[in-house]
């Protein structure tokens, strides 16, 4: 008989990395997996954002949770209530899909690398929402 792989007990830790591309764009650089206990940390970082742009780059996020998607819709909702801008980052089928049925990729600028990102705001005007 083998051994049980012994069953998780909590999340896999959520790091945040601040990076200020220019006066008005930074970018929130997210690494791990954003469940319930890791939710006050998105929320934290999302929450203190300056104005004019805001990207969030999760390519390096391995699960995001439905509370994650949420708070990332409440994000977009803020700054488009404030005229700033928000966009997310993401590489995965699997946060793609998630972000699809949630609605998130309806109302929120979705991209497949970071350079593609920045290479749109800049080309477009950073500054002001879209619309």
């Amino acid at each position: 008989m083998s051994p049980t792989p012994p069953v998780p007990t909590r999340s896999a830790p959520l790091t945040a990395r601040r990076t200020a591309y220019r006066p008005g764009l930074l970018v929130l650089t997210f690494a791990g997996e954003i469940d319930a206990l890791t939710l006050p940390i998105l929320e934290r970082e999302l929450g203190s954002a300056p104005p004019g742009t805001t990207v969030a780059d999760l390519t390096h996020v391995a699960f995001v949770g439905l509370a994650g998607a949420r708070a990332l819709a409440a994000a977009a909702a803020r700054a488009d209530a404030d005229g700033r801008r928000f966009c997310v980052v993401a590489n995965s089928r699997t946060l793609a899909r998630l972000f699809r049925v949630t609605g998130l990729a309806a109302g929120v600028p979705m991209f497949a690398s970071l350079s593609d990102a920045l290479r749109e705001l800049l080309a477009t005007g950073m500054h002001g929402a879209t619309g």
